[in-house]
């Protein structure tokens, strides 16, 4: 920044910290970014996602580890009367008993081919209460430990797709958790400008207000021994009115801007913000390949673009396997014995096998079969091609915001030149009407260059610290550093 603007900044500053004695917070550009990245609202709400997406992704892969239950009926009590068919005919008759089981399952399911094993045991008390001249009597029934599968054929196997979905959107989540934290800052930085130009614009409002009461009360003098005319005595008190009116209007925008920063920042006590003049950003250069490839690689979208093909696909294939023909193989193998005593339950076990193999085939549906094929295919060539035009379009995306980032630098440098130029000849304006080399309309003309001036310097230095953190968000790298960001 050149030496001359940093002088006039440093004289406003100054005459802002001297006539503001409330509590305030001395903060540069860069620590309202820290701060809004690390304690801001939004920077709460992205961490809590990205938290949620993290036990959403360990949540998933658990599903493909073991799983241990333990399962209990304790007691189920049975009085009622019940219909059974005898050999001499239909019967009614009076049960009364009473069942206690417990059992100990451990589950795991087999992610490469769709199936699960399982292994158990289980162990079952019957009580028999006495009525109709029965006795009561106990009995018991053990399942020490029974092994089996379950293999479903020709159909899709949903753990894979399971299994690929949970881990495309764990990547989605932690890089839209980066793209958030460069969100945030974008958006502190447009908070900081939005307030530091307003305040600029309030004190160099003040001071000019002030240089306009003095001409004025000036212009009266020369007015009344006919130095100047009337009507340049009125054209000066109506600037002197007219920089009252910019005053109130740009100290009620403070107000509401410093509001809006402090909401932004999640600060709920009333202070005022003392803010350093920002810089200008380190000279780097972009390259639009090295950019191109780093936003591939690390931006969420990319992710995105992949989940919407994978699940496209697993419609595609779901539409083809899960209306044909079904085969599923389930068996277990096991022993078992029943006593009445508990130990005898588990003396001279028996062994038990089950096996089943079930087939289920359609024959017609008319083609409602055909269709879901067709609409699942549609559906795919519709993704492909969205994905396609996404990736055309966040590439152009990219290439714009590149070529625009170094025309941004160059403008800043232009404004730059401009603002110092116009500094020079308020200064030098300001002398002459002193000596009344020029009437009040060119001194105005001066000090309404140098406000716009100025303005627009710090609005091209507000657009490259936003076209800055906007190639960040787009690439997810640091172009300063040359460092990825995480």
């Amino acid at each position: 920044m050149n030496k001359l603007i940093q002088l006039s900044i440093i004289i406003l500053l100054g005459y802002a910290s001297s006539v503001n004695a409330q509590e305030t917070i001395r903060a540069s550009i860069y620590d309202i970014i820290k701060s809004a990245q690390s304690e801001s609202p939004d920077y709460l709400l992205a961490k809590t996602s990205r938290e949620n997406a993290e036990w959403i992704f360990i949540g998933s892969k658990a599903i493909f580890k073991p799983q241990i239950g333990f399962t209990a009926t304790l007691p189920n009590v049975n009085r009622s009367v019940s219909q059974i068919n005898l050999p001499e005919g239909t019967r009614f008759i009076n049960n009364s008993f009473m069942t206690n089981s417990v059992g100990l399952n451990l589950n795991q399911v087999i992610s490469s081919t769709g199936g699960s094993v399982f292994v158990s045991t289980d162990l079952e008390r019957l009580d028999q209460f006495a009525q109709n001249g029965i006795d009561a009597s106990s009995s018991y029934l053990s399942s020490p430990i029974r092994v089996g599968f379950n293999q479903p054929f020709l159909r899709q196997n949903p753990f894979k797709w399971d299994k690929k979905e949970a881990e495309i959107n764990y990547d989605l989540a932690k890089k839209q958790y980066v793209e958030d934290k460069e969100s945030i800052a974008f958006d502190a930085v447009n908070n900081f400008f939005d307030l530091y130009t307003t305040k600029l614009s309030l004190i160099e409002a003040i001071n000019n207000r002030d240089y306009l009461d003095s001409i004025a009360l000036n212009a009266k003098g020369r007015y009344e021994v006919g130095r100047i005319s009337e009507t340049d005595l009125l054209q000066m008190q109506l600037g002197a009115k007219n920089a009252d009116g910019t005053v109130a209007r740009l100290e009620l925008g403070v107000q509401n801007k410093e509001e809006t920063l402090r909401d932004f920042l999640g600060l709920s006590n009333e202070v005022e913000f003392d803010l350093s003049a920002p810089e200008a950003i380190t000279t780097y250069t972009v390259d639009k390949e090295k950019a191109l490839e780093f936003a591939r690689k690390h931006r969420s979208q990319t992710e995105q673009f992949r989940l919407n093909m994978v699940r496209a696909e697993r419609q595609v294939e779901l539409a083809q396997k899960n209306n044909g023909p079904n085969l599923q193989l389930s068996g277990s193998f096991g022993l078992t014995k029943s006593s009445d005593e508990l130990r005898g339950a588990y003396n001279n076990l028996l062994d038990q096998e089950r096996v089943s193999l079930s087939i289920n085939i359609p024959i017609a549906d008319f083609g409602r079969t055909k269709a879901q094929r067709e609409i699942a295919k549609s559906n795919l060539e519709r993704t492909k091609l969205q994905v396609r035009q996404n990736e055309v379009s966040f590439e152009r995306e990219i290439m714009v915001n590149v070529e625009q980032f170094e025309l941004k630098r160059s403008q800043l440098q232009l404004s730059e030149e401009a603002l110092e130029i116009a500094l020079k000849r308020l200064d030098i304006a300001k002398k002459r009407f002193q000596i009344g080399k020029i009437d009040v309309t060119n001194l105005n003309i001066a000090i309404q260059e140098e406000q716009n001036a100025r303005q627009q310097y710090f609005n091209n230095l507000w657009d490259l610290w936003r076209a800055h953190y906007t190639i960040r968000n787009l690439t997810l790298y640091d172009f300063e550093t040359n460092t990825p960001l995480e």
